[in-house]
């Protein structure tokens, strides 16, 4: 067996260990606990609304909406976070020094947020078959297009977690900046609004992930004559994979070059000065 057959192996398996130990936490318990009990609250309490001129009631809106929140959330914005802070506690450092252990961190992060992404995605969508009538009136087809665009999702924005966690300095930044970030393109997006948003405000959001996988998971979930709702009164699936699929070549390229520039950097006498700086702060 080569040496990056078994890398790959050992970073499969440690994400599967840190997401088995994340299921055993109380802290991370009670983040899938909240986040996911918050949207089926509102899934219920919405159950009955109706959209404004539209045959389609507001929780079914929102739940492909949430998935594909849910996805860029935890591919993006949690990856960045757990490079961060694993960088400044050094466990960046002991993965640069074995053999191919770089390549065992990325696949092991990339496995973890995969089991991640997946769990919490199953919570919603048992609860939202539970409470939405017509949910999957696409059948398996609505189905496996739900699927195939996690996983495209997830290929689109891994990266682009690696990419930041590579960039911000401490897990401080990434929780200030990473947030005001990721708050601004949930309002570009227009993934909770049936309303227009202004025009530069619609185009900046084109540009990123979020709104063309929530623009595809919509035409999985919602019926055909929904597709009035969306810009243009029609969906634009292979538009949205075509720019997810960019977003995954780009971040490909990009991710591991600026992950080994950050791995040579890293000493043990960086590490040290980081938590010296850490204490201090506390």
């Amino acid at each position: 067996m080569s040496i990056v057959d078994v890398s790959v192996r050992s970073g499969l398996r440690r994400g599967w260990i840190e997401f088995r130990n994340s299921l055993r936490a109380p802290e991370d318990l009670m983040y899938y606990v909240l986040l996911n009990g918050i949207l089926a609250v509102v899934l219920y309490l919405n159950r009955d609304n109706m959209i404004e001129d539209a045959d389609i009631s507001v929780a079914h809106f929102i739940v492909p909406n949430a998935l594909a929140m849910m996805v860029v959330f935890g591919a993006a914005y949690g990856l960045a976070t757990v490079v961060v802070t694993e960088r400044e506690d050094g466990t960046l450092l002991r993965a640069k020094s074995v053999p191919r252990g770089m390549r065992g961190y990325v696949v092991g992060q990339s496995a973890r947020v995969t089991y991640e992404t997946i769990f919490g995605s199953a919570i919603i969508l048992i609860a939202a078959t539970a409470l939405i009538d017509g949910l999957w009136d696409r059948g398996i087809v609505g189905f496996l297009g739900v699927v195939a665009l996690i996983v495209l999702g997830l290929l689109a924005c891994a990266p682009i977690g690696f990419v930041l966690g590579s960039i911000f300095k401490n897990p401080r930044s990434v929780g200030g900046w990473g947030m005001v970030v990721i708050g601004a393109l949930v309002y570009a997006s227009g993934i909770f609004s049936t309303g227009g948003l202004p025009r530069w405000v619609e185009i900046i959001g084109q540009l990123f992930p979020l709104h063309w996988l929530a623009a595809a998971m919509r035409a999985a979930l919602l019926p055909d004559w929904a597709a009035t709702l969306e810009p243009g009164g029609e969906w634009r699936v292979w538009q949205a994979v075509a720019v997810l699929s960019v977003w995954s070549v780009i971040g490909l390229v990009l991710a591991p070059r600026l992950l080994q520039r950050m791995a040579r950097r890293e000493s043990g006498s960086a590490v040290a000065q980081r938590r010296d700086k850490a204490l201090t702060r506390v």
